[in-house]
């Protein structure tokens, strides 16, 4: 029989007599080591009600169960705020007992918005334009040390036996996980939403108005769906991609019967006590099957112009962003290679001291979409995507991610990515359009750029999808 640490809690459990009566309280425990992925997997039952998130150093890693509390709005006046209008609210009726001066315990809210602040169609129903999750139980793996957050509703009548019995209880659950199996599946078919003559015409139309408007770039994005015999188990794919995809942002948010799941590598902003971090992803090519040929495809990368062009308005549009709300940033001026288990990138890390009163969300109202996911100027591009894309992003590029409450919190771009529906999953890859773009080109990258979700799945990169 697993024992918590009853000292430890007991001790949390007392403060509620001292402290004025909230109705929920979040409550901490340092425990003996537990696979998350097992976890994940032992929980199925609660499928709907599960999310997934480890950050892309390996040191951070959530596994949320069951949905205590959710924040969302209806309104698309300023959705970024209005959650934290929300989380300020909410707060006030919580509790946090514990003392462990560590990121990532106590209350954390996961989850995402969407790429649009608009209602979505019915395959994105399930994913509203902004939603975050508060777990009933929470694991946290944070640099080898591994913590589990409770988060309970109480009443003046509950006595802190009771209190305790319930902890007990959820914790000897948690150690009820056994090893996960993955299951056999076959992939009957992989179908392009586009075929390649209408991506071809497509792009041309986005170089005809690069040409001859305001709009300097603008990012397009196909959607592929692949069809499996069975129902794709949401753990089998969050297996594959966290031990196939490293140095990525691998993240899960589960919703009634979907899944949108992913293995990103860029970030779109983190802050730790008012430090700002972001990146600046742009540009990519393949990793070579030898060192030298590896080698040369990241030279050729580094003095690509069309790819460093696309890069180079990144940089400047994320600078021009969040200089004025920070007191000091900095941004290398050359692009270093940033690479992955089957591409490379071009990438600029960003840092900055936000200005006392700005916050997380400030900064994702700032930074969302970038010109790597939207393009520019931003309105122009939008506008752009919205009348000629003919696919529903949903939660596809947009921010995905996780805040406490100090509004400290990650959010990564939510691209490598799909959504889960039975046996069927749709999967999404984007590029960026310039004025000397070729469609081949820019075909063949979002082909490269669908491999580790295929990889993940089975699927055979080298299938033309419709070409």
């Amino acid at each position: 029989m697993i024992k918590t640490d009853r000292v430890s809690l007991e001790a949390q459990l007392k403060q509620i007599e001292h402290i004025e009566q909230t109705p929920y309280i979040s409550i901490v425990q340092k425990i003996n080591p537990i696979d998350p992925l097992n976890l994940f997997a032992h929980f199925a039952h609660l499928k709907g009600e599960r999310f997934y998130w480890s950050n892309a150093a390996g040191d951070l890693t959530f596994v949320g169960l069951g949905t205590f509390k959710e924040l969302y709005t209806d309104s698309s006046d300023d959705r970024f705020l209005a959650i934290q209008d929300q989380l300020n609210q909410l707060k006030e009726s919580i509790n946090v007992l514990h003392d462990f001066d560590v990121e990532g315990v106590g209350p954390v809210f996961f989850g995402g918005f969407s790429f649009f602040d608009t209602p979505h169609r019915k395959e994105w129903e399930s994913f509203p334009e902004n939603n975050f999750v508060l777990a009933k139980q929470m694991l946290t793996v944070k640099q080898g040390e591994y913590f589990l957050t409770h988060h309970i509703e109480v009443s003046p009548n509950d006595s802190i036996e009771v209190l305790l019995n319930q902890i007990e209880q959820e914790t000897e659950a948690i150690y009820e996980a056994g090893l996960f199996v993955q299951e056999t599946r076959k992939l009957e078919e992989v179908q392009d939403q586009l075929s390649f003559d209408q991506w071809s015409s497509m792009i041309a139309h986005a170089i005809e108005e690069i040409q001859t408007t305001n709009l300097e770039k603008v990012v397009l994005a196909r959607e592929v769906e692949a069809v499996f015999d069975r129902t794709i188990p949401t753990e089998d794919l969050l297996y594959a991609l966290t031990n196939q995809q490293q140095h990525s942002y691998v993240f899960v948010m589960e919703q009634g019967e979907e899944a949108f799941i992913g293995a990103s590598p860029e970030r779109l902003v983190s802050v730790t006590n008012q430090v700002m971090y972001s990146a600046c992803l742009a540009g990519t090519t393949s990793r070579g099957e030898t060192m030298d040929v590896d080698d040369l495809l990241a030279w050729r990368l580094l003095n690509d112009e069309k790819n460093l062009e696309e890069h180079r308005y990144v940089v400047n549009m994320i600078r021009e962003a969040v200089q004025p709300i920070c007191t000091h940033l900095d941004i290398p001026n050359e692009p270093q290679i940033y690479p992955l288990k089957n591409i490379q990138h071009l990438y600029t890390p960003v840092q900055g001291q936000l200005k006392p009163e700005v916050t997380l969300f400030d900064t994702l109202k700032k930074l969302h979409p970038t010109p790597a996911l939207g393009g520019e100027p931003r309105q122009d591009a939008m506008n752009f995507i919205k009348m000629h894309e003919p696919i529903e992003r949903g939660w596809y590029a947009a921010p995905i991610g996780w805040f406490d409450q100090s509004l400290n919190g990650e959010f990564a771009v939510a691209i490598r990515s799909g959504l889960i529906a039975g046996n069927r999953i749709k999967l999404f890859a984007g590029c960026g359009v310039v004025a000397d773009s070729d469609a081949k080109a820019e075909y063949d990258e979002t082909n490269l750029k669908l491999t580790p979700m295929l990889d993940a799945l089975g699927g055979n990169r080298d299938d033309d999808y419709g070409e």
